[in-house]
């Protein structure tokens, strides 16, 4: 596969201060589809806004703690070794960095139009 130009670029993710996202693998799919494989690093006690995610993805805690939630779900916390999964089109009420003094390491895996964006505004 021809690999394009930004494949392994970091860059902020929008409206997350200090998050970084490295894009490590994008492999086109059949229906006008990419198979994403994002590393995303997050600061130390990092928190995300209010967000949702457009498709389902997986991801894989690296390094460090993180904790989430969904709707009204009650947030729940994981470690490194662990998955979790973002969940379509219902708000990402709470994600945070727990450890106030290292970054959070995981890895986010999606299949997605080329060029839509993984996390949206609510």
């Amino acid at each position: 596969m021809a690999e394009r130009p930004d494949a392994h670029a970091s860059a902020p993710l929008a409206g997350f201060a200090g998050v970084t996202r490295k894009i490590l693998e994008r492999l086109p799919l059949p229906g006008n589809q990419e198979l994403m494989v994002v590393e995303v690093t997050y600061p130390p006690g990092g928190v995300a806004p209010l967000h949702r995610h457009p498709v389902a993805g997986a991801t894989y805690i690296v390094e460090g703690v993180a904790e989430s939630a969904y709707g009204s779900d009650a947030p729940r916390q994981y470690r490194a070794g662990e998955t979790l999964q973002d969940r379509a089109d219902l708000p990402h009420t709470h994600f945070r960095n727990c450890d106030p003094d290292r970054p959070l390491r995981f890895l986010t895996i999606y299949v997605l139009e080329p060029g839509r964006p993984y996390t949206l505004e609510p």
